[in-house]
């Protein structure tokens, strides 16, 4: 098995004016993304990066990141990837406990200045080397060491944090390959495909699954820039180039939804797969969905984790998606070489039906976290097993539904409430943009109770008078769906709610501001406002 840098040498040299990836547009041959790699691989060098340092990328989608990205790889360094509009104390911290010498930023000014900081790097004697793109391509040319091999560690990968403080799991090459591999057996990908991804490239599956798996194949890649700020681009995008794969989480769905009314004017007949996986999936977006796209074939539910690589499973295509009792939605079975396993509370393999922490068996299972014994230790179970620390179950027919994250999970009166049941219930109300619930312990004879937080759309949060009725009518719908009420819930400003950088909700750092107060101190809070 060679490593992806491998694969990409070959095609740079065999055929070095075939389509690697078109952004803004313009297409990009395998030959100039192997060549601008190389660039920047010699002014790496050139800058003292040595095989096993880390370099910090803050780039954002785009030629400049392919550059970096491999470039680095080349120059037998780890990649951290990061969100290029992160801050300061991101940015330190990702370098920080990374270790990095240097961060490759895309030149325009502010990122560079965030990293030179001399604040933003306190306690640390001297801040890591910022360096644009331009700059290491212009170096002087370098003699570079050998490359790396497959049990080399590729990149760090940083977790979303919902449910704590971000951790940097160690990608090898071979993980790399293997998840590679996996998901274009599991999923049937062919080098025909046409991937069409506005996901971040610096996350897990904007990397790995949507620019490797096309890369590795040698199928089209059409990048657009990160984020969903204009939903009908991305759909504009798959009409035009006849995309047949794309992926994205629920939320992104959801804003389609909400924001493409008339979807006649978009050709879609091409697409195959569009994946919804990284959050949980929702049964109505899988329904609407087909309702208003009339394409209830290719919407299938996926599941994964940054541990595992990236993928993990995933419903097949052309089949109706299975739906449980409780409204989850099955993500499929294990990739070809996952195994798939439930732990149960009392320390044993569960049976078919009993929920419990999902264990992953697979060679695309990384080898835990960066300069993080602790952490790396509690992450495997008896043989070879990752703990996903995510919650839920195997039918009798070996599907997986995923319940929730067990971190998240709100415990009241003796019953297991994950939080997706409670904001499925709360964004289907027509005033609401977002919902998050967590749990809150108040010292009841009840344990946790649901704190529900329900952002209001532009027009509702201006509606002042009908406050009242909404969060009556919110109570209500949680009481007629879950048979249980809300310890509290609140009604509050657009973006109250925290986000990670992939849209997931991150539950923990709202649990301890609500706690806090500064949640009520910051004023977003509508009704009631305590």
């Amino acid at each position: 098995m060679s490593t992806l840098l491998a694969t990409l040498e070959r095609r740079a040299r065999e055929h070095p004016e075939r389509e690697a990836f078109v952004f803004a547009g313009r297409p990009h041959g395998y030959g100039e993304l192997w060549a601008g790699a190389g660039r920047c691989a010699s002014g790496l060098v050139g800058h003292g990066v040595a095989p096993g340092d880390r370099v910090v990328l803050a780039l954002p989608n785009g030629p400049d990141f392919f550059a970096a990205f491999y470039g680095t790889l080349r120059a037998g360094g780890i990649a951290v990837p990061l969100f290029p509009g992160s801050g300061a104390g991101r940015l330190a911290a990702a370098a920080q406990r990374s270790g990095a010498e240097v961060v490759v930023t895309a030149g325009e000014g502010e990122p560079e200045r965030r990293a030179q900081s001399p604040r933003a790097w306190a306690p640390r004697d001297r801040a890591p080397r910022a360096l644009s793109v331009a700059a290491l391509a212009a170096a002087a040319a370098r003699r570079l060491p050998p490359a790396p091999g497959l049990d080399d560690v590729a990149y760090i990968q940083y977790t979303s944090g919902s449910t704590g403080e971000p951790k940097g799991v160690q990608v090898r090459h071979a993980d790399v390959m293997a998840n590679v591999r996996q998901m274009v057996q599991g999923m049937k990908i062919t080098p025909r495909e046409v991937f069409v991804s506005w996901l971040p490239v610096h996350h897990d599956m904007g990397l790995v699954l949507m620019t490797m798996v096309p890369f590795h194949l040698g199928a089209r890649l059409v990048l657009l820039p990160a984020g969903l700020r204009q939903p009908r681009s991305w759909l504009a995008a798959i009409a035009d180039h006849g995309g047949t794969f794309t992926a994205a989480p629920d939320f992104a769905y959801r804003v389609c939804l909400r924001t493409v009314r008339d979807p006649g004017g978009y050709d879609l007949g091409t697409v195959r797969v569009a994946l919804n996986a990284a959050e949980p999936v929702r049964a109505a977006t899988l329904r609407a969905c087909a309702e208003r796209f009339g394409r209830a074939d290719v919407m299938v539910p996926g599941y994964g984790l940054a541990e595992a690589t990236v993928g993990v499973s995933m419903w097949p295509p052309g089949t109706p998606v299975k739906v449980d009792g409780r409204g989850f939605p099955s993500v499929g079975r294990g990739f070809p070489g996952v195994e798939l396993a439930i732990l149960a509370d009392r320390g044993e393999l569960a049976a078919p039906g009993e929920t419990g922490e999902i264990l992953v068996r697979s060679p695309a299972n990384t080898i835990g976290y960066w300069d993080d014994p602790e952490a790396t230790a509690g992450l495997f179970w008896g043989a070879g097993y990752l703990r996903t620390g995510d919650l839920g179950y195997l039918d009798g027919d070996g599907d997986l539904f995923v319940v929730g994250r067990s971190k998240n999970l709100i415990i009241q009166a003796g019953r297991n409430i994950a939080p997706a049941e409670v904001e499925a219930v709360l964004d289907a109300l027509p005033f609401a943009r977002r919902s998050a619930a967590v749990g809150i312990d108040r010292g009841g004879p009840e344990g946790e109770q649901i704190y529900a937080f329900v952002e209001l759309a532009a027009r509702a949060a201006r509606s002042e008078p009908n406050f009242r009725e909404m969060a009556v009518q919110a109570v209500a719908e949680i009481r007629a769906e879950l048979g249980l009420g809300p310890g509290r819930l609140y009604l509050a400003k657009p973006r109250t709610v925290p986000l990670t950088e992939t849209g997931k909700i991150r539950h923990a750092e709202l649990r301890e501001r609500y706690a806090n107060g500064s949640l009520a101190a910051s004023g977003q809070l509508l009704f009631p406002k305590y």
